[in-house]
């Protein structure tokens, strides 16, 4: 049965802007008896592991971090300790009493993750209004979050695909479970999503358009677009140039 949690008093920083916001939610789906629950696939059935069975965790990051959560209407519903699990792209999050709770299905839209508990610097951002992904977890009540890697006309969109492995183990004789995450990229121009196959200077080059003097410029600041913190630091010299 889902419930309404009053974001009242999430934080005694929590501006009074929050205190009549409610968030629809329920207890925690995928590990409310500890157990993750696998759906579809002849040779798995509906079959219950728990979840210290399995190697890995399907979280961004295992520990709760301070985050504004935001609705489909760009409204803000709330500020609480926030985990993101990317496997069954649900928004865990903790009441001021310090249950864990996770907010119902087609809910929140965006996640912003803060560095500080005066939500002042922003560390991550998620969003999962991405329709050009295609979900790896069929069962998934939620669209994937990929991370907002920058600001501009130019984006740069992460998706930490999360996979979920089951393997034998050395002798045959039992069933080995993990999770396992890759990177995939997607890049925005000005609100077009273009799926970037790897990151190198062709691909970007293709979606920028107008490269003139790129070149030099990534020459002397000895940038190589292959790795992401170059190719962002590129993207921020360009956003800004382009203007």
């Amino acid at each position: 049965m889902k419930h309404s949690i009053l974001f009242l008093s999430l934080l005694s920083i929590t501006s009074a802007v929050f205190s009549q916001v409610t968030l629809e939610s329920q207890p925690v789906g995928t590990s409310r008896d500890g157990v993750l629950v696998m759906y579809g696939s002849s040779s798995m059935g509906n079959k219950r592991i728990p979840y210290d069975k399995i190697s890995g965790s399907p979280f961004w990051k295992t520990e709760y971090i301070n985050a504004m959560i935001i609705d489909r209407g760009n409204q803000i519903l709330g500020k609480a300790p926030v985990k993101l699990n990317l496997y069954t792209n649900e928004v865990y999050f903790l009441t001021p009493r310090g249950e864990e709770r996770v907010a119902a299905a087609g809910k929140v839209r965006k996640v912003i993750f803060y560095k500080d508990e005066n939500y002042k610097e922003v560390l991550a951002i998620f969003e999962n209004n991405v329709s050009t992904i295609i979900e790896n977890n069929p069962q998934a009540e939620n669209s994937s979050f990929v991370q907002v890697m920058n600001e501009g006309n130019f984006q740069l969109l992460k998706h930490i695909k999360m996979n979920f492995v089951t393997a034998d183990s050395l002798f045959g004789t039992m069933k080995r479970y993990y999770f396992s995450d890759q990177s995939l990229y997607y890049f925005n121009v000005k609100g077009q999503i273009h799926r970037l196959k790897k990151l190198n200077k062709d691909n970007v080059y293709e979606l920028i358009g107008n490269t003139t003097g790129y070149d030099a410029w990534i020459k002397q600041n000895n940038l190589n677009l292959k790795k992401e913190e170059d190719l962002l630091q590129f993207l921020q010299h360009v956003n800004e140039t382009s203007k």
